[in-house]
């Protein structure tokens, strides 16, 4: 049998290409936390989520803004699950990401890959009186 070579050249091309779509990483993005959300005064909202183990190229970002009192100020940390424990009994900790207090905020950090547990909190414990409404965008991203 006689096939033409550009016949050859296009099933070795296919095949290629299938072979080196298989083996490509899939990504994942997943939303983290609400869209919108109040944080009463003196008090703080958490959403926690879960790294898989063997995820790579693992990252947390988006963006995130705060309205109310006359700053508009909120505080916004990453912190794994020993921090969070830590923190809820009101231990020194350092977290992962400190926004500090600010009104809006990018948020962009690389997180371990051996997987894991993980927060991020919206820190409203400074004002004494005034809620804050929070709309963000944050997103897990992950190559598995």
């Amino acid at each position: 049998m006689n096939f033409p070579i550009k016949t050859i050249l296009s099933a070795v091309m296919l095949f290629g290409t299938i072979a080196v779509a298989q083996d490509a990483p899939q990504i994942v993005n997943r939303p983290i936390g609400e869209p919108a959300f109040t944080v009463p005064a003196h008090s703080a909202k958490q959403f926690k989520f879960v790294v898989p183990p063997g995820a790579r190229a693992v990252s947390l970002e988006g963006h995130f803004a705060a309205t109310g009192g006359l700053r508009n100020s909120i505080e916004v940390w990453v912190m794994n699950d020993d921090q969070f424990v830590n923190w809820t009994n009101q231990h020194p900790l350092r977290v992962i990401y400190n926004s500090q207090k600010v009104t809006q905020g990018t948020v962009k950090v690389i997180l371990p890959t051996d997987g894991g547990t993980y927060h991020v909190v919206f820190n409203n414990e400074f004002s004494m009186l005034t809620p804050k409404a929070v709309e963000t965008s944050l997103v897990l991203k992950y190559a598995q």
